[in-house]
């Protein structure tokens, strides 16, 4: 979809969009006790631990779930740089980290770099399927507005 027509159609997949992300949050606030920094701070190492580059192309939604995230090639990522790129206060990304590393959802190596465990996929399985309806209802609202 180009630009030009999102911003043509842009009223409709924008009220899709928020209903889907509103109820995708919803569920992360649930799961993380409310905390959405904890959250965040996950969703960050999450997505330096499994990157759109290192992707194949060919997984499906059974291979993310069945697959180690030993198997990937992580981009490295460190207390300060979680703090930089998200703006939460560098003492509050420490308090996170350490509140993931006693549930076992992250790791962190001698260098301080910080991965994302096989654990935490498992524990945050129903976040999965969170962010796998969020994407069908934002489709399906994009194919309802410009398959007409």
């Amino acid at each position: 979809m180009s630009e030009e027509k999102l911003r043509q159609h842009f009223g409709k997949v924008h009220a899709q969009h928020v209903a889907a992300l509103t109820r995708h949050l919803i569920a992360c606030r649930r799961v993380f006790d409310g905390d959405l920094d904890l959250f965040l701070v996950l969703t960050i190492i999450g997505e330096r631990t499994f990157t759109a580059r290192n992707a194949p192309d060919e997984m499906t939604h059974a291979d993310f779930i069945e697959r180690s995230v030993d198997s990937l090639q992580p981009a490295a990522i460190n207390l300060q740089s979680i703090a930089d790129y998200s703006g939460i206060p560098r003492e509050t990304v420490r308090r996170k980290i350490q509140i993931l590393l006693s549930k076992g959802w992250i790791i962190q190596d001698a260098r301080k770099f910080i991965t994302v465990t096989d654990k935490a996929k498992i524990s945050l399985g129903e976040l999965t399927e969170s962010s796998l309806k969020y994407l069908v209802n934002l489709d399906k609202s994009i194919w309802q507005t410009f398959v007409k």
